[in-house]
C-alpha cells in the first residue's frame, strides 16, 4: 500500500525566519479594526514608489535568522512521507532579498517548491490560491488575519497559527507559540 504524502506549507517571514517584529502585527490589525489606519481589515499595504520599496526592504530585514526548530525541520524532511513547500506573500520589490533567503532555507533541498507573490496579489488571496492549488494538508502562518481568513474560506487544509504573546487571548484550536513546537507537531504526525 502506498501511503499518501503529508503536504505542509510554510509562510516565510515570522515562521521559517525568526522575526521579532511580528508581535506588532496584532496591533496593526486592531488599529485597522478600530479605523485608526484607513484600510480594510484584510487590505495589506503595497509599496508604490522606489522609496517605499526601500522602506519595505528595511522592514523585512527584521527577518534576520532561521527560526529555532528549522534544523529539526531539515531532519524531518528526510522522511519521504513529507512534502514541504514555502508559500510567502512577499511582494516583488523584495525579490533580491527573497532570492538570498531561498539559498539559505533550501540549502539542503528540503522543500519541493517555493512560491512567492511576485505578481503582488493581496497576501491572503495569494495564500488562499496556493493552499488550494497545492492541496496542502497543513499550512503554517503567523498573521492572525490571514489565518482567520484561510480557516474560513477553505475546508481542506488545517491552518496552524504561529502566534505570539500579544495575541495569546485569541482562542484558536491550532495555535503554536514557537516554530520549535510546530516541528514537534510534525514529528508526531510521522509516528
Amino acid at each position: 500500500m502506498i501511503q499518501e504524502k503529508i503536504k505542509i506549507g510554510f509562510d516565510m517571514d515570522g515562521v521559517i525566519l525568526f522575526n521579532p517584529s511580528r508581535i506588532f502585527r496584532g496591533l496593526i490589525s486592531k488599529s485597522k479594526k478600530a479605523h485608526l489606519i484607513p484600510r480594510q481589515e484584510l487590505e495589506f499595504y503595497h509599496p508604490n514608489s522606489p522609496l517605499e520599496d526601500l522602506l519595505w526592504l528595511i522592514i523585512h530585514k527584521s527577518s534576520f535568522k532561521l527560526a529555532a526548530g528549522f534544523k529539526q525541520l531539515e531532519k524531518l524532511a528526510s522522511d519521504n512521507r513529507l512534502e514541504l513547500y514555502v508559500v510567502s506573500a512577499r511582494f516583488a520589490c523584495l525579490s533580491s532579498d527573497t532570492k538570498r533567503w531561498l539559498k539559505v532555507i533550501n540549502r539542503n533541498k528540503i522543500f519541493k517548491k517555493l512560491y512567492f507573490n511576485d505578481q503582488d496579489e493581496q497576501p491572503h488571496l495569494f495564500k488562499e490560491r496556493m493552499v488550494k492549488e497545492l492541496k496542502l494538508d497543513y499550512f503554517v502562518e503567523d498573521n492572525w488575519d490571514v489565518v482567520s481568513y484561510l480557516a474560513k474560506n477553505q475546508k481542506r487544509t488545517k491552518i496552524w497559527w504561529l502566534s505570539n504573546f500579544l495575541d495569546r487571548e485569541i482562542d484558536y484550536p491550532h495555535k503554536f507559540f514557537s516554530f520549535q513546537t510546530v516541528t514537534e507537531k510534525i514529528a508526531k504526525l510521522l509516528l
